[in-house]
């Protein structure tokens, strides 16, 4: 059976690194970059309005179906904040092997993260932080893997991550 891998957490947090080096390791896994749909539909990753949104939700669907279907991994780097966006880009698929991976660290390691790859909005960082930290705890998505420890190298996480698998 395909598995369909899910990386969540929080902006700078290593998710689209860390699933293109998991990619790489597993063999070529197809890897879902969220953002890049998300800039493709609304040229940036900040929605307009609702419909714009269930746009990504419906374009990340497709993309995953047809990963899904054509590859052994199927890797999504994503952000989610709750089990209600994870279902609808999940919606009408069924029966998949899924892992999800949460990669999170302190607010003051994730805008230090941010400013070296060239952020230069802390504040949506903070405002992303609390977003996520205020989801109530049974609408929290649930981790098979957890990591959160600023002190494993890339290599490392990949390593404790493709173990797990």
């Amino acid at each position: 059976m395909n598995k369909l891998i899910i990386f969540i957490g929080h902006p700078a947090g290593g998710k689209t690194s860390t699933a293109h080096k998991l990619a790489d390791i597993l063999g070529g896994a197809e890897v879902i970059e969220t953002d890049k749909v998300k800039q493709k539909i609304s040229g940036s990753i900040h929605a307009r309005d609702n419909n714009e949104r269930e746009l990504w939700f419906k374009e990340i669907n497709n993309q995953i179906k047809t990963g899904v279907d054509n590859n052994k991994y199927t890797i999504i780097d994503e952000g989610f904040f709750s089990v209600v966006y994870l279902n609808k880009i999940l919606a009408d698929i069924k029966n998949i092997n899924k892992t999800i991976i949460e990669i999170t660290y302190s607010l003051d390691e994730h805008i230090k993260r941010d400013k070296k790859r060239g952020g230069t909005e802390p504040e949506a960082i903070v405002k992303m932080f609390n977003v996520w930290n205020k989801v109530p705890e049974d609408k929290k998505i649930k981790a098979n893997i957890e990591i959160h420890n600023k002190n494993l190298s890339q290599d490392q996480i990949v390593k404790i991550i493709y173990k797990k698998l």
